[in-house]
């Protein structure tokens, strides 16, 4: 999380997770906080407490919006291939 990334097209994202269905971005360059860090796994890693995973905060922004992997039927955002270059590792 927080890797971002140029894509040939010019923009540029910043890796929110990495999982079976591929590596999930946000576009535009965020420095993601230890706190964005920890809700971006409760969300989108399946931190799940009792069987229940744990709500979002209501005003939580950092989900994915497209897919670093060839297009699929059903993956539900954009997916924008498999070419990017690395703008600047995590920390």
């Amino acid at each position: 999380m927080g890797t971002i990334i140029e894509l040939p097209d010019g923009r540029r994202g910043t890796v929110v997770y990495n999982g079976l269905d591929g590596v999930g971005i946000k576009f535009g360059e965020i420095n993601l906080t230890k706190n964005d860090k920890e809700l971006i796994s409760k969300g989108v890693g399946g931190l799940w407490k009792l069987g229940v995973r744990e709500p979002m905060p209501p005003d939580f922004d950092l989900f994915a919006e497209a897919l670093l992997r060839e297009p699929y039927e059903g993956a539900g955002i954009e997916c924008v291939g498999e070419e990017f270059e690395i703008i600047k590792e995590m920390e």
